[in-house]
This record gives C-alpha cells, structure tokens and sequence, in this order.
C-alpha cells in the first residue's frame, strides 16, 4: 500500500519579497521507498514566466532577459539522480550549487543536491487575470522525513511601470531532510545527583567502620 503525506504550507511558504512570482504549494509524498515528493507550482496574477535558456552560472544575472524562468529548490535530501520530472516546456537540471537569481539570498549547503526547474520552451505564462497553476513538478527521495529547505525563483513583472522586468523571490518549503542524528550525553537531574552524593558518604562511612 501506498504511504501519502500531505504538508500545509500556509505558513511555510514565506516569500520575503514584494512580488509573489512562482510559489510551491501543497507538497505531497507518495511511496514506500523510494519516495515521490511532489510540488504544485502557482505563478502569481503579477507575474508571466517566459521561455527562455536554462542558467548556465551562479549566480543568475538580474540584467540578462535571455534565460526563462525558473525555480531552485535547495538541499533536497537524498535525491535519486534522474527522477525530478515537471509539466512540458520545463527541463530539469541538479547541483550542489543551486541556480540562484543575484538579488536573493536562499540557504544553500553546498553538501547537498539542489534541483531546479527552467522553463525552456513554449508560449509565455500569462499569470492574468487571476494567476495560473504551473503543473506538479516532482522528485524521488531515499527519504521521507520532513524539513524546512529554500527556494528561490524568477519570473517576470506584467504590471505597472516596471512590467517587462525581472522579478525574483526567495522562501522555504517542505522537503526531504536529514535527521540530526547527534546523540546527546544526557545530564543527570538535581535530585540523582544528591542521591548519588549521599550514597558516596555512606559507602565510605561504612569503609572507616570496617577498618
């Protein structure tokens, strides 16, 4: 049978930018092993994503209108290598030095894979009149515990003096984690400590008597 979580992400998606651009929501993780970890992509009604290059250097520059949009999803605990999939138009790609815009600053362990989404190919997302559902975009994982990770995205403005101008955002997500497994020496409480103390007195109490 097939395990399913589902993660709110109401208050875990926390953009910390103006514009909303790309956001994942409602992730959900499927599998007895290995495990399917999926994303909903929502592109915000202020925003377009238009097809373009995949980047190439990190970090992406802010000026350079060629590259499509996209979105990183940072430290994605044990990924499998060549499992992330997502909708038609989008390439995936995998680095320990996730694709990251120039104006955002995601968490990055450079330890661990990031996994990011460009859209390369098709008719420009029009995120008017209400925004517009990007499609699922998944990965498959060794693991499916939960933690709080980055994202970063980019999209482009189509509203208000500054439409046809890049937009970038940065926030977190649910995604595989891994366990801290750092054993702590456990510290014995007040009262043990003054059961063992007068235990010592006693034991040598009866230690004089018997000499």
């Amino acid at each position: 049978m097939k395990k399913r979580l589902t993660f709110s992400l109401f208050a875990l998606t926390l953009p910390v930018v103006t514009w909303a651009n790309i956001i994942p929501t409602g992730t959900t993780v499927t599998g007895t092993g290995p495990y399917t970890w999926s994303y909903n992509l929502q592109l915000s009604q202020d925003q377009n994503v238009n097809s373009g290059l995949a980047p190439t250097s990190n970090p992406v520059p802010h000026e350079n209108l060629t590259f499509g949009g996209f979105l990183t999803l940072y430290d994605f605990g044990g990924y499998i290598p060549g499992t992330c999939t997502g909708p038609a138009g989008w390439t995936c790609t995998t680095q320990n030095m996730g694709f990251t815009p120039d104006d955002v600053l995601p968490n990055d362990d450079p330890n661990l894979v990031n996994i990011t989404w460009a859209y390369t190919s098709g008719p420009t997302l029009l995120g008017q009149p209400s925004g517009m559902n990007l499609g699922v975009f998944t990965a498959q994982s060794t693991m499916n515990g939960p933690g709080q990770v980055s994202y970063a995205a980019r999209g482009i403005k189509n509203i208000g003096a500054s439409a046809g101008t890049i937009a970038d955002n940065v926030g977190s997500v649910t995604a595989p984690s891994f366990l801290d497994l750092d054993i702590e020496t456990p510290i014995p409480e007040p009262m043990t400590v003054t059961y063992l103390g007068a235990g010592l007195v006693v034991l040598a109490l009866i230690r004089r008597r018997a000499a």
